[in-house]
């Protein structure tokens, strides 16, 4: 018989074995033992040995004191009727019944769980040479109506020739309570580790496993029957998994705890870090019988340091690549940080020369303020940051004390909190130097360059004074003149217009025509002097009334005239004169080139361009070429000659000027033949003017 730790059950014998001449009769029971994983570790033997049949006589009253002082029950019944035959007085004990009592019963009385059918059917085994002995557990029922359990080991016995049956009883409360006691235990052991956030498992000497909490099976959505032996392999990383046998191997071998962090696949197949530790179970003899192993899910802890160390690596980066200095104190000055760039700007080569405590500091520096004077130690920045003090852009003089340097730094700073009421003290500071030394000259830049600009100053109002002079004496002197030529030459062709011949009349008409076209240019330079020089006040006006208003006044040149206007009610931001002095002059040429068309032809609309209402003039006139475009808006600059196109060639420039100063741009398109488009930009109101370029 195979009797495996993993296939033991419980077996009872009864063995008739001869010794020479003498025969015994042993009884043998194997009872197997389970751990707390529910596997048998080994098993239990109790042997009896009965007595020889030819000593029976002589050691009747021998073996019934024996069977008297017992423990265990005896019974002997009849195989027909089943009644006691002998009870032990242990057994009488036991039930509570007087052996005259028991003497009128069965065992179907004290074995309410059997009826005699069911009794029967179960002995008969026994009767027909089947088997030897019969062993099962049942209740047994006292007087009282208590049940105590038993096991029972029940036999044919041959007596003077009559068989009847024979009961060994073995009260097995203790065992039952013990039992129990292990289950219980074994519940407790299993509800613990079913509740504990590990997963937990139990491994046998070899390394292979034998039981999982259902937290294992709940995290990697495996069944038993795939994680028995080995199985646990599958839930690891492949790349991992042959350092863990590794590991694992060395420690079953060595009989030594495992600890290890590597990855187990979850049932939603993503992999997460777990620490797992496994120790050994020893018996009494020291020896390794199994091993008990949690997995501790440290996936978020490990992704939270890794997310620290990166945060310290960048703050490290930041820190090292900062333009500023920063430097980090505690409550008592002590220094705990100086990036690079501090180090630098305080002349100090490495951390190791950096100064141990803020008055070691005081030592090597002295501060004062940037006009130079001198700071005591309760004035310096780190000082009052200590003092509970926000410092922002506190710029003052640093020189050391054992040699001759000397910049200026800006120096803002605070107490800053942390975990548990905790606080530091940051100094951030800026090194200046440079940028004090550009202000000062700066300074002294300026003050020179506000003495030149009074100076220049003086003598543009020296100009303009002279300028208002020439404008008086062209006003005047040269008006004069002009008039005297233009007066009695008038007053010749009147008077002595019969004393001239033609050719004279013609001298006279062309003086005449001269000395106005002088006047005419003597107007618009006045006009253009005085645009320069008058001041620009802008407001909002309504540019279709406008337009419409300044309309009026060419009502009898427009009768002949295909004039189209569509000008919405845009409010624009402009010096309403010098848009009138603009529009006006656009208006002329467009009447004065258009004259020489078939059909003259002039459309004045206004569309809004983002911030601008662009306002158009345009004729259908002779045109120009584009070529020639950066000479139009120019004083005197003139594209046809005065015979063919009279004017003074300052009207488009007197637009130019008039637009520039009220913040708007002015631009034309044209081709020779086709006529001529001028537009201007004029700021819309509540916006500010925007620079446009030519083409719109």
């Amino acid at each position: 018989m195979n009797l495996t730790p993993g296939t033991i059950k419980r077996y009872a014998y009864l063995f008739f074995w001869k010794k020479k001449d003498q025969e015994r009769q042993v009884f043998i029971m194997i009872s197997p033992i389970k751990n707390l994983a529910g596997r048998v570790t080994c098993a239990s033997e109790m042997t009896r040995v009965a007595c020889e049949p030819g000593q029976i006589e002589n050691t009747c009253i021998r073996v019934d004191g024996i069977l008297e002082q017992s423990l265990n029950e005896i019974y002997l019944f009849d195989t027909q009727t089943l009644h006691f035959e002998y009870v032990s007085s242990r057994a009488q004990l036991n039930l509570g019944y007087s052996m005259d009592r028991l003497r009128m019963m069965t065992p179907l009385d004290i074995k309410p769980e059997f009826d005699e059918t069911s009794f029967r059917t179960m002995t008969n085994p026994l009767l027909h040479g089947e088997m030897k002995i019969l062993i099962f557990e049942t209740m047994h029922l006292r007087a009282d109506g208590t049940l105590y359990p038993v096991e029972v080991h029940l036999q044919l016995f041959i007596q003077s020739g009559r068989a009847v049956f024979l009961a060994i009883i073995l009260d097995i409360t203790t065992r039952r309570r013990a039992e129990f006691a292990l289950r219980e235990s074994e519940e407790r052991f299993r509800t613990i580790v079913n509740t504990i956030p590990q997963l937990a498992w139990i491994a046998e000497a070899d390394g292979s496993r034998s039981w999982y909490n259902q937290r294992w099976y709940g995290y990697t959505g495996t069944t038993p029957e795939e994680m028995e032996g080995l199985g646990w392999q599958k839930v690891h990383h492949p790349e991992m998994l042959p350092k863990v046998m590794e590991r694992w191997t060395s420690a079953t071998a060595a009989g030594k705890a495992f600890d290890m962090e590597f990855p187990l696949r979850g049932a939603d197949g993503q992999f997460r870090i777990f620490l797992t530790r496994a120790e050994p179970l020893r018996n009494v003899e020291g020896r390794v019988t199994q091993w008990f192993g949690t997995n501790t899910d440290v996936n978020e802890q490990r992704l939270g340091e890794k997310a620290r160390r990166e945060v310290e690596r960048r703050f490290e980066v930041v820190m090292g690549n900062m333009s500023e200095g920063l430097i980090i104190s505690d409550l008592a000055g002590q220094p705990l940080h100086w990036n690079p760039a501090a180090l630098k700007m305080h002349d100090i080569g490495d951390t190791e020369e950096m100064p141990l405590n803020h008055h070691t500091f005081a030592q090597l520096y002295e501060l004062s303020s940037v006009e130079g004077i001198a700071l005591p130690f309760d004035q310096w920045p780190l000082t009052r940051i200590l003092r509970g003090e926000h410092l922002q852009d506190l710029e003052l003089r640093i020189g050391r004390v054992d040699r001759d340097w000397e910049r200026i730094f800006s120096y803002s700073g605070a107490l800053s909190h942390y975990g548990d009421d905790k606080e530091l003290a940051f100094l951030i500071i800026k090194d200046i130097t440079e940028r004090k030394n550009a202000e000062d000259a700066l300074w002294d830049a300026k003050v020179n360059l506000e003495h030149k600009v009074d100076e220049r100053t003086a003598q543009l109002l020296a100009k303009s004074k002279e300028m208002e002079n020439f404008c008086y004496s062209v006003s005047h002197d040269l008006r004069a003149p002009l008039r005297g030529i233009d007066g009695y030459s008038r007053l010749l062709l009147e008077e002595y217009h019969d004393q001239f011949d033609e050719e004279g009349r013609n001298f006279l008409i062309n003086v005449r025509t001269a000395t106005k076209h002088m006047t005419n240019l003597i107007d618009d330079l006045l006009a253009y002097s005085r645009l320069e020089r008058r001041g620009v006040s802008r407001t909002a006006i309504e540019l279709s009334s406008f337009v419409s208003n300044l309309l009026d006044q060419y009502q009898a040149r427009s009768r002949n005239v295909r004039l189209t206007v569509e000008v919405s009610d845009f409010h624009v931001s402009v010096d309403p004169d010098g848009l009138a002095i603009a529009l006006r002059n656009l208006i002329d040429n467009a009447f004065k080139f258009s004259g020489y068309a078939s059909e003259p032809a002039i459309e004045i609309r206004a569309q809004a361009a983002s911030s601008d209402c662009v306002l158009s003039v345009r004729d259908n006139g002779i045109g120009f070429d584009m070529r020639f475009y950066d000479k139009i808006f120019e004083i005197f600059q003139r594209l046809h000659r005065a015979e063919e196109y009279p004017g003074t060639g300052i009207g488009l420039a007197m637009v130019h000027k008039a637009m520039e100063r009220i913040g708007g741009r002015v631009w034309a398109e044209s081709q020779p033949g086709a006529g001529a488009t001028f537009f201007l930009a004029l700021p819309l109101s509540g916006t500010e003017p925007v620079a446009l370029s030519r083409d719109g």
